[in-house]
């Protein structure tokens, strides 16, 4: 086996390992057989769960997908005109029936029926039957937002390029393809049903949105655990994904931020979230509700071009690599720390979300942030989570709730959160300003790994060392120590198999 062959190999089984991820579900008696676990319908959750089932209507997980009817469907079907690179294309209605008449396979306008809406907000798709079982995702969408910010419009998502009918990109080819690209995120208990021979599908799901056993599995065990009187020595009470934490954050005497009190989270939580909000690739369709990410998914390391060498977002990378990177994901912070595990809403606004572990008095004080108290600049995600837009109109956090690093910008060329708001300003000028504001030990003081994977992509003299050097650090994020090592197969040799050597039995 080559060298490069053996790094590359090994930069992807290892990264659990780093990752430190549970390796199953968690509880402290037998948890139920998935193999004989059935899906059982939201109709039957909400018997014992309304106040669940109430805060989960409405939100986007609710409304992931859904049949196109006149309750549904947001976008302008009234004879609306729209215009891309030379392709005019009308959007209708036929009774019932909300029509679009545009290029198709072959390039000539044809008439097509919308039977599904995709997403509700900031836009809006559509969704389009072809052959072979197909559902394919329209490249034109609506623009969800209210009109005064630039709303209510048709646009495209790809609006500076031609997709005519042959490139991969169009609306009726493979990278446009629901079956393949979107639908185990969007529904529940999807199974794809491709036939590799006849080059079709046959997509079954149980329930047409992301609802309850889309989360916590499928739970007949669950529901006869709860008929028998919630007895049993399941400590999971018939579910196959354990997804409450029972720890709690508190301040300790004199401290600013807050830690966990208590045991670590129960369950696998993070671990179920992943698969939808992580940009991965399949590599099992048996993926079973009792595996991890790792065991059915890889995961996207800090690769070109899909972040930055310091790890910011670049391209549609979702959330779950970012948060890995985190401090906070480190000390053991979980999704619904944040976020309401149901409506999916933030559980305070502002600052006030950042607050509940960062002692206002240390973190919301022009001391902290150099801003004027209520401005853009004091917003806390402003600086640590700035936002990069997609799809045209969906502007989306950094979820690795980084410190700000202009110093690196330049040698990087990775984004500065402080030049994006002082658009006249350059990172050199915000570097200046920290280092009059903190000295200069801030930056000394806090060596990035985001140097030593920039080093790497270059291949620059004396990179092997340092991305050795990093594959071992136990400090750095799991994932930037597994982005370390898939580098060094473009520089194979002693160095490489060391640094594998070391981190497999890591």
């Amino acid at each position: 086996m080559k060298h490069s062959t053996t790094v590359t190999w090994i930069a992807a089984t290892v990264f659990a390992i780093l990752v430190g991820v549970p390796t199953g579900c968690s509880g402290d008696g037998p948890g139920p057989d998935p193999a004989t676990a059935e899906f059982v319908g939201r109709a039957v959750c909400v018997q014992c769960h309304e106040p669940q089932t109430q805060a989960w209507t409405g939100s986007h997980h609710d409304l992931a997908m859904q049949e196109a009817t006149s309750q549904t469907v947001l976008g302008d079907f009234e004879d609306a005109v729209f215009t891309h690179q030379g392709v005019t294309s009308r959007f209708s209605r036929d009774g019932e029936r909300f029509m679009v008449r545009t290029d198709g396979p072959t390039g000539e306008l044809e008439d097509f029926e919308i039977t599904y809406t995709f997403g509700v907000e900031p836009l809006q798709q559509y969704l389009i039957p072809l052959p072979g079982g197909r559902l394919q995702t329209l490249g034109i969408s609506w623009d969800a937002r209210p009109e005064e910010v630039g709303g209510q419009r048709w646009f495209h998502v790809y609006p500076d390029e031609a997709i005519p009918h042959d490139d991969p990109l169009h609306w009726t080819g493979r990278n446009q393809n629901w079956n393949y690209m979107c639908a185990s995120c969007h529904s529940t208990n999807l199974v794809k049903n491709y036939d590799a021979r006849a080059d079709g599908y046959e997509t079954s799901w149980s329930e047409i949105d992301v609802s309850c056993e889309a989360c916590h599995g499928p739970a007949s065990h669950h529901v006869s655990w709860a008929e028998a009187g919630g007895t049993g020595s399941d400590s999971n009470n018939g579910l196959l994904f354990q997804l409450k934490t029972q720890s709690v954050w508190g301040f300790a005497e004199n401290a600013v931020t807050a830690t966990r009190q208590g045991e670590a989270p129960l369950g696998d939580q993070i671990q179920r979230c992943a698969p939808c909000h992580a940009r991965r690739s399949t590599m099992s369709e048996d993926y079973a509700g009792d595996r991890v990410l790792l065991d059915g998914h890889r995961l996207a390391l800090l690769e070109q071009p899909l972040y930055f060498a310091d790890g910011q977002i670049k391209d549609e990378v979702y959330v779950y690599g970012s948060f890995v990177q985190s401090k906070m994901f480190q000390k053991g912070v979980t999704c619904t720390d944040c976020h309401e595990p149901h409506s999916l809403k933030l559980l305070a606004e502002g600052n006030a979300l950042c607050l509940r572990c960062h002692q206002a008095s240390a973190f919301d004080v022009p001391s902290h942030h150099r801003h004027e108290v209520g401005s853009a600049g004091s917003a806390c995600v402003e600086c640590h989570m700035p936002a990069r837009e997609y799809m045209v109109v969906d502007p989306r956090r950094d979820h690795s709730i980084r410190i700000p690093r202009p110093d690196l910008s330049d040698k990087l060329s990775s984004p500065d959160a402080c030049v994006s708001c002082h658009e006249d300003q350059t990172s050199s000028w915000a570097a200046d300003a920290i280092v009059s504001w903190f000295g200069p030990d801030r930056v000394s003081a806090r060596p990035h790994f985001g140097e030593t994977l920039h080093a790497g992509r270059l291949a620059l003299p004396g990179a092997s060392e340092d991305l050795a050097r990093l594959s071992r650090d136990s400090e750095a994020p799991g994932i930037a120590r597994a982005t370390a090592l898939s580098l060094l197969e473009s520089v194979p040799g002693p160095v490489a198999l060391e640094a594998v050597e070391a981190t497999i039995a890591d």
